[in-house]
């Protein structure tokens, strides 16, 4: 493996997450090793390296959330924890013998196309440059932390923190600890924090749809039969297709959505016992518009903690406080506000074929072929872009068919000799415009969310089931792509 200082690679990998992961170990597969992975933290993991708060676990029983191709038989639950995710992922890298391809630490800071040469010229934080024929983004749309627009936040004198964030050394206990957020993020980290500090104050915007969490711990029996390749893989099938029973929730007059809708109901009546509390917690909006959050303990935990449904105010620099006149006094603030997933590559510029800023030509809010590509972006591959996210199931199980698709492109460019590849601008805007259509009336449309940008467009949610979108971009339509 040659140096990173000025070094020319057939392929630049930016992100060591799961698709950063996944894409690498397929190159090596594909007998493509002139690769390197660029990872600006300290450590690979991605999402699940910056999100090691108190309770962070996958929201998807853990067999789906492992690789086809790599079954994990390590897991101690249906649902992992953040510290075991991230042990399967250290495993990925010493089995597969990444480590020699990944540099942690280093952040693209510009990214321009060069047409003549066909190839991508990076910059780097530190100075350095160097240079790819294909580059592939995997940063992901849950990469870069939001912190609320509250007034006087930054002159909080307690000790702010971000979920995404959570330093190692974020020893909360016996004090008075405020959450701003109420979504998947705090139903995990409200039950961590309730019982070691002096009182916890949640502040509620909205209430969300809860449904019970089918956890267990697995025992040695499990990690027996998942030794099995036959019984790893069916026990992931399995998983896969439940989740995708639940997709049918999403749609109106469905026997799911009805089911799914009692059990939300019946868990809540049967976990906060206070009827003025389960009023303020009765979700607003339609099951499905936002992420539906599971967890067993995040009611009970809320009935022993003070929710704060006034709006807020603002943030003093002792706490915060609230319209109804109230100030909350905190030693500490936990801002569960999850990520900006309409400006994911912000901090890094990239600039196409014909000059153009990859930011100017999202103006209109992030898009890409099948989530993958953008035309004037010769060479350039996103995973888990624009309207590839899911409100029901695995990630993985649109990233190995994303990673098949760049690899047959990039494939088709070497077999052809030819310099880039790039999506046909007509196909690129009828295929945007068939997602737009169908998500127009869909449930995601009906309220606010993070799948959606200030004018509404929804830009993260794929409007289909999975089997769809695996069929869709698994194997190129040769017709879509222009070579040059």
């Amino acid at each position: 493996m040659h140096s990173l200082s000025g070094g020319d690679f057939e392929v630049v990998i930016l992100g060591a997450g799961m698709s950063g992961l996944c894409m690498a170990i397929q190159l090596q597969r594909a007998g493509i090793r002139d690769f390197v992975v660029l990872e600006k933290s300290a450590g690979i993991g991605g999402t699940w390296w910056d999100n090691r708060y108190p309770g962070a676990q996958v929201d998807v029983p853990a067999p789906a959330y492992s690789f086809s191709f790599a079954p994990n038989r390590h897991w101690t639950h249906r649902f992992a924890d953040a510290h075991e995710i991230h042990a399967y992922q250290q495993r990925l890298v010493e089995d597969h013998g990444l480590l020699p391809h990944i540099r942690l630490g280093h952040a693209v800071v510009e990214a321009r196309f060069d047409a003549e040469a066909g190839r991508w010229r990076l910059s780097l934080d530190d100075g350095s440059a160097i240079s790819a024929r294909f580059f592939v983004c995997s940063t992901g749309p849950l990469s870069r932390p939001r912190w609320p627009d509250i007034a006087g936040l930054a002159g909080f004198r307690g000790r702010l923190l971000h979920s995404a964030r959570w330093p190692a050394d974020a020893d909360l206990a016996g004090q008075r600890v405020g959450v701003i957020g109420t979504g998947s993020t705090a139903a995990q980290l409200v039950p961590a924090l309730a019982p070691a500090v002096a009182r916890l104050s949640v502040f509620q915007r909205t209430p969300n749809w809860i449904l019970p969490c089918v956890d267990r711990r697995y025992g040695r029996l499990d990690h027996w039969a998942m030794r099995l390749p036959a019984y790893a893989a069916l026990a992931r099938h399995a998983w896969v297709q439940v989740l995708e029973l639940g997709r049918r929730g999403f749609d109106e007059g469905t026997l799911a959505r009805r089911l799914m809708i009692r059990a939300a109901a019946a868990h809540l009546r049967r976990q906060v016992a206070d009827p003025a509390l389960r009023a303020r917690l009765a979700p607003t909006y339609p099951l499905g518009c936002k992420r539906i959050i599971y967890s067993n303990d995040y009611y009970r935990a809320l009935a022993q903690s003070d929710l704060v449904t006034a709006p807020i105010q603002a943030v003093t620099a002792t706490g915060v406080q609230t319209a109804d006149g109230r100030e909350h006094e905190l030693d500490a603030l936990v801002c569960a506000t999850g990520f900006d997933t309409v400006r994911p590559l912000a901090g890094l510029r990239i600039i196409g074929r014909d000059g153009q800023a990859l930011e100017e030509a999202w103006r209109g809010g992030p898009s890409a072929y099948l989530g993958l590509t953008v035309p004037g972006f010769p060479n350039l591959f996103l995973t888990l872009g624009p309207n590839t996210g899911t409100g029901h199931t695995s990630t993985l199980l649109f990233i190995e068919p994303q990673v098949a698709h760049v690899l047959a492109c990039m494939e088709r460019v070497r077999q052809e000799g030819r310099r880039w590849i790039a999506v046909r601008a007509d196909v690129f805007a009828a295929q945007d415009a068939a997602v737009q259509r169908r998500l127009a009336g869909a449930v995601w449309s009906h309220c606010s969310s993070w799948y959606r940008d200030e004018n509404g467009r929804i830009f993260a949610i794929w409007p289909g089931f999975t089997g769809e979108y695996v069929k869709a971009v698994r194997r190129p339509d040769a017709a879509a792509y222009e070579l040059g």
